[in-house]
């Protein structure tokens, strides 16, 4: 508990930048439905069963879509005959009547909903709490009292090749069926697992065990029951299938992992750690930066002094390439000869570029992977969401301008020819780079427009470093010159 609480408040301090949730009641298809819309998702509750009629998740980012994750929606519209999420029923009756319905703000960040009602059948209170986080989830709190056995629908459950998992959870263990009473010391929810998304419903006071039945339409449903009286609190996720929001959320039972997604999470709790201490994005993003230069920068070093003597080597390569113009096979041997002799790597250039990628690409993932808390977290600069792309391009401009500077000053002093690739290729890579990640996060391109000024500087010590080198030997040279004149 006190860790669920702890992450309550991380998240919920961190909503205070992406505004506070809106109210609206409509009417849909005739019946009276309030809405709550977060900086996530938009729900809906309708007043006549009193359940969530809608879990819509608005915010999309690269490489994902709007998405509805209460099952039983076809596209746009609601199938016909499905049961929703918090329906009642008494026996094998649905109660279908319209609750009393009370709402109410709680400070900035969350919406309380109270849907109740007493009929002759039955008793019931249904009280929702949705907060702006990024977590996806939403907490309930549900009293039914009636006679014989009092049912509460959890929703529909789906069939087919593609459909959602139906999964339980007994004592923080993760089961593909319903496990007998007595073999297990509590049940602690259920719901449905597919590949975009997630269903659940954790139960975190109250008895209850998992119903499997059909309604009156003869469409599946999954659900809790109990005799008598119903009385359960927890909450509910409808969000996307994302291994870190799981395991924030609670339910890491839910979710899978491997290796990459080890490694992976270890760069998002890194990434975390760093906004919590700068409080914004975008100067975490700078700060991964400058740390993952100065730990790579001993390598990096020795790579940049090959390819500055490399570049040194320019007049002499320039001499053999015209010597052994028409021989290709005497011209690679003298300038194997010739790096050997000045133990140097042709390629060397080439390895600090490619160690950059798999930072590149973790990074990527674990912007995509935080793209909900980066989304409700105060912008950078001009950028209102480093998890979208830069509304005016203007550090895909900035990052390729820099690129393409760079390349120059590293490969000014290169002859025409050099084994291993083109020099034109080096102006051609960022320009193809904009082209293809122009729509990636601005997160991502204030990172590498940053590690590219970072490894310009970088360069520029190291060059810097080798001048006073080779002025050190020629001073020694005269020196001894000198002497023995």
């Amino acid at each position: 508990m006190v860790k669920a609480l702890s992450f309550a408040l991380f998240f919920v301090v961190g909503a205070l930048a992406g505004g506070t949730p809106e109210m609206t009641t409509l009417l849909i298809d005739g019946q009276e439905v309030v809405q709550v819309t977060t900086g996530l998702v938009r729900y809906q509750f309708a007043e006549k069963g009193g359940v969530l009629r809608s879990a819509y998740i608005h915010f999309s980012t690269y490489g994902t879509n709007p998405l509805e994750v209460v099952p039983g929606w076809t596209g746009t519209t609601l199938s016909p005959g499905v049961s929703l999420p918090f329906e009642v029923w008494v026996g094998e009756t649905p109660v279908w009547e319209n609750y009393a319905v009370q709402t109410e703000k709680l400070g900035k960040n969350a919406i309380s909903l109270i849907f109740s009602l007493a009929s002759a059948e039955v008793k019931a209170r249904k009280e929702f709490v949705l907060v702006q986080d990024a977590l996806y989830t939403g907490n309930f709190a549900v009293s039914v009292e009636g006679e014989g056995p009092v049912r509460l629908i959890l929703g529909h459950l789906p069939a087919g090749r593609d459909a959602p998992e139906l999964v339980y959870v007994y004592d923080g263990k993760l089961h593909k069926a319903p496990l007998a009473p007595g073999t297990y010391a509590r049940f602690e929810g259920l719901g449905l697992v597919g590949g975009e998304a997630v269903f659940f419903f954790r139960l975190e006071e109250g008895e209850a065990q998992p119903f499997l039945g059909r309604n009156n339409f003869g469409q599946p449903v999954i659900g809790l029951e109990a005799q008598d009286t119903l009385q359960v609190k927890g909450f509910f996720y409808t969000g996307r299938n994302r291994y870190v929001l799981l395991v924030d959320a609670g339910l890491a039972p839910l979710a899978s992992s491997g290796p990459f997604t080890t490694v992976l999470v270890g760069v998002i709790r890194f990434f975390e750690w760093l906004y919590r201490l700068t409080g914004n994005y975008g100067w975490a993003i700078i700060l991964f930066t400058i740390i993952t230069r100065l730990v790579l920068y001993p390598l990096m070093r020795n790579q940049y002094r090959s390819m500055a003597k490399m570049q040194k080597l320019a007049p002499k390569i320039k001499k053999i390439q015209e010597r052994f113009k028409d021989d290709r096979e005497a011209l690679q041997r003298q300038l194997l000869e010739l790096y050997r002799q000045e133990k140097v790597n042709p390629l060397g250039g080439c390895l600090p570029m490619l160690l950059q990628f798999p930072i590149l690409i973790l990074l990527w993932q674990a912007i995509m992977y935080s793209a909900e808390k980066i989304h409700l977290s105060p912008g950078f600069l001009w950028i209102s969401d480093l998890s979208k792309p830069d509304p005016y391009y203007l550090l895909v401009i900035l990052g390729t301008g820099v690129q393409i500077l760079y390349t120059w000053y590293t490969q000014r002093r290169m002859p025409q020819e050099v084994p291993g690739g083109s020099q034109f290729l080096g102006y051609v890579f960022p320009l193809v780079m904009a082209v293809l990640f122009l729509s990636f996060p601005a997160g991502l391109w204030l990172y590498w427009t940053f590690t590219t000024i970072v490894q310009f500087a970088q360069q520029l010590v190291i060059d810097w470093e080798m001048a006073r080198e080779e002025g050190r030997k020629a001073l020694e040279a005269g020196k001894d010159g000198g002497e023995g004149s």
